[in-house]
């Protein structure tokens, strides 16, 4: 009994570990103007094996950021896809990932209702 389930948590952690790397994407944080200038964040997720592997834009929900997408976007690159997730003007902190273009946008004054993110 006691080698059955030192064998069955073993293959669970096995398991574990080898999904965790299947998700295999390059991963960058870039920066680009709007068409007012105010710089925007992104993370670029690149398929590693097929850079050019068609694009899926992700955007947040209002009041969120870009790391709504942290877990999602590597099993988007896992499925043939490349993805950028973009920070709007609305947003605040989700996964850990803070809203860099919201942030901006409060200190330049500009608009961040949802309208305008």
């Amino acid at each position: 009994m006691q080698k059955t389930l030192i064998s069955l948590l073993c293959t669970i952690f096995l398991l574990c570990a080898l999904s965790a790397n299947t998700y295999a994407a390059l991963k960058d944080t870039i920066r680009f103007p709007s068409e007012d200038g105010l710089m925007v964040t992104a993370d670029l997720y690149i398929e590693e094996n097929d850079k050019s592997a068609p694009f899926i834009i992700l955007y947040h929900q209002a009041g969120w950021s870009r790391g709504e997408y942290a877990e999602i976007a590597p099993r988007l690159n896992a499925l043939g896809f490349n993805c950028i997730a973009v920070d709007l003007r609305s947003g605040g902190k989700i996964n850990g990932v803070r809203n860099h273009t919201a942030h901006r946008a409060r200190q330049k004054k500009k608009n961040t209702s949802y309208e305008h993110a």
